[in-house]
């Protein structure tokens, strides 16, 4: 059974947002492709606000926006579905991918200044807080492969379901995988009992040694890297120095507005990173 067999890509009539639909097309010409765009929702008599503009005149271009990216899957000789939805677009998102049964998302990145990439916007940020759907996040520029796969794992249950994602990306992609573990133990903590870094260099070692075992036993090439340091900045030099095509990483379960949060490592990794980085939801 293929890995991702119904994608849904989202669409807000940015380049970046139709940079990534064209990605999606071109690696998954063989899926089935939705392409949604949401326009907001109004309520009532839009001539009382007294701007002359008319409902029809607001979703005239994000139905453009659908036509477009119509034009480009043709160019690619890709049939899609195309959706139109008003309102929320995070909810919107998460509603319409529930209703398909879609098992990827698949989002544009935007990003000029260090701090809009780190926040990434948040319409992605709340789609991957809230969905429980693996979400793809492909940066402008960036092209979706999956030769050379680097998958952050933790010692965690979560760590245990980007293990089990990555194998099934290995077999449906033949991939290389490497995974890395960075281990940072703060400086107050390790002042009053340094034992702790050792314990825990130890305790991901096996960790590791016991997934690379998981992966050679499956033919699966396989490397294993163990960093000291901030976690999302080791993920992002390793994954330059290594050339990584894709970054995976995890999504630890949460509730309410700790959902939007979804941890700093991956928030920062997919707001930094030059590559399309895979979160694992599913």
């Amino acid at each position: 059974m293929a890995l991702y067999r119904r994608i849904l890509v989202c669409i807000d009539g940015s380049e970046e947002s139709f940079h990534a639909f064209e990605e999606a097309v071109r690696f998954a010409k063989e899926k089935n492709i939705f392409v949604l765009t949401v326009a907001p929702s109004y309520h009532g008599d839009l001539s009382l606000l007294g701007i002359g503009v008319s409902v029809e005149e607001i979703s005239k271009p994000y139905k453009e926006n659908l036509s477009k990216a119509k034009d480009i899957a043709e160019k690619h000789q890709v049939l899609v579905k195309t959706l139109y939805e008003e309102g929320e677009p995070f909810e919107k998102i998460i509603d319409v991918c529930e209703e398909i049964s879609a098992d990827l998302i698949v989002m544009g990145k935007k990003g000029i200044s260090a701090l809009q990439q780190v926040l990434m916007g948040s319409v992605t940020e709340r789609v991957i807080g809230y969905s429980n759907t693996d979400v793809l996040v492909v940066p402008k520029n960036s092209t979706i492969k999956w030769n050379r796969c680097l998958v952050a794992v933790d010692v965690s249950k979560y760590g245990e379901k980007v293990c089990s994602k990555a194998i099934d990306i290995a077999r449906d992609y033949q991939s290389e995988i490497n995974l890395i573990s960075a281990v940072e133990v703060p400086s107050a903590v390790f002042a009053v009992k340094p034992e702790l870094y050792d314990e825990q260099v130890n305790k991901t070692k096996k960790y590791l040694k016991e997934l690379e075992l998981r992966f050679h036993g499956e033919n699966i090439s396989t490397r294993i890297f163990i960093e000291e340091g901030e976690p999302y900045k080791k993920i992002l030099e390793k994954a330059e120095q290594i050339q990584a095509d894709i970054i995976v990483v995890g999504s630890h379960g949460r509730t309410g507005l700790k959902r939007l949060l979804m941890g700093s490592t991956c928030q920062r990794v997919i707001g930094l990173s030059k590559v399309p980085v895979l979160v694992v939801k599913s």
